[in-house]
């Protein structure tokens, strides 16, 4: 497996995964799949190669120059003169690229990814292969890219997550440029990186084959599906033992929160949290009682501004009530009423759209 392995790390170090056939020969002209994967996927370009690696163990490692004196006479010379010029044949000095649509193809056959592939507008060297549908409505995008500094890496990751369309997974080849950091960015918004080198094997005829099955390859998704009869509403991870208060939730749009605990993550929409009307799919009222509490941080009494009559609280607040708690999976009641103080009040924390995520986590959780 050591040409395998080698294979990922050629097409991460070589930013555009092009080079000139003797070198795509000179790492992989010994290994039995290279014939198949050539024929499936690389293709010839119009370049021709001015430089090429060396193959002379000088220690110098730099390239030589292509010298063309005719159509049959080839060479590529040392530009120290430390060495003597070798031969190369016509074919040694064109560029061969990876094949993309054919290779974006076989991976998302593999995985059965939805295909729908183009390129990221502002991140070069960023592919978006297709999505990833588990049931009909929820799409996960699914990117690809070879980003061989792991500053680039943390950048695409950046600029994916701003595009606001959830969690994602990001195809790297190697894990030689995957931080801590990076890893975090990815955790907080919910996404995964699945590891090229780790999820395909390459077979005798050149084909990719995936190593695991899809069920759990995007295991981690599958809490984001609804449940059969469910009415769309799915559940949140929440970590055994936290109580209401080690969790935040903060209104992304109308439609959608991100939720936190010291622990966990996720993002989602009113549909998955069990508050979508079964006869059009609109939010129900409870939907826009929890919006009326993120708008008044948590609190709602007689002179708060809200969009919920406050003679209707009683009842939306206990059918909200059970709506969280059969989505954190938590047995006692969300939201407290204050007699004295004549108000209702949340005992998680709850933010609006735009409020300031300084303490998005709450530090305080409390553990039973």
């Amino acid at each position: 497996m050591v040409s395998e392995a080698l294979l990922w790390q050629f097409l991460e170090e070589h930013p555009k995964q092009n080079a000139p056939w003797c070198e795509w020969q000179d790492a992989f002209g010994g290994w039995n799949s290279f014939s198949g994967f050539e024929r499936k996927f690389l293709q010839l370009t119009s370049q021709h190669a001015s430089a090429v690696n060396c193959r002379t163990d000088c220690g110098l490692g730099c390239p030589r120059k292509v010298v063309e004196h005719a159509a049959d006479d080839i060479v590529a010379v040392c530009p120290e003169q430390e060495e003597k010029p070798y031969s190369l044949n016509k074919r040694d000095v064109l560029v061969y690229t990876l094949n993309r649509s054919a290779f974006h193809k076989s991976i998302c056959a593999g995985l059965g990814i939805t295909r729908n592939e183009n390129s990221l507008d502002g991140t070069s060297g960023v592919f978006r292969l297709g999505d990833y549908t588990p049931t009909a409505g929820f799409n996960f995008p699914v990117y690809l890219t070879f980003k061989d500094n792991p500053e680039e890496l943390l950048e695409s990751v950046g600029k994916i997550t701003l595009l606001g369309q959830g969690p994602f997974v990001l195809f790297i080849p190697t894990r030689n440029q995957l931080t801590p950091r990076i890893e975090d960015q990815l955790q907080r918004s919910g996404s995964i990186c699945l590891v090229l080198r780790e999820e395909f094997s390459i077979q005798s005829n050149g084909s990719l084959k995936a190593v695991r099955s899809v069920t759990d390859v995007f295991a981690v998704f599958q809490a984001e599906v609804p449940e059969p009869n469910s009415g769309g509403m799915v559940h949140f991870d929440t970590p055994a033992g936290i109580s209401w208060s080690g969790i935040t939730i903060k209104f992304v749009d109308g439609h959608t929160v991100s939720i936190h605990t010291t622990k966990s993550h996720g993002r989602y929409n009113y549909t998955q949290m069990g508050l979508a009307n079964n006869r059009n799919g609109n939010p129900t009222v409870h939907w826009t009682l929890l919006r009326d509490f993120a708008e008044n941080r948590g609190i709602i009494d007689n002179t708060s501004p809200k969009d919920t009559p406050f003679h209707h609280m009683p009842k939306r607040k206990q059918d909200l009530s059970k709506k969280l708690r059969q989505f954190f999976r938590l047995t006692n009641d969300p939201i407290e009423y204050l007699k004295k103080e004549g108000c209702y009040r949340c005992l998680f924390t709850i933010k609006p759209e735009g409020d300031d995520d300084s303490t998005y986590i709450n530090k305080d959780a409390l553990y039973e």
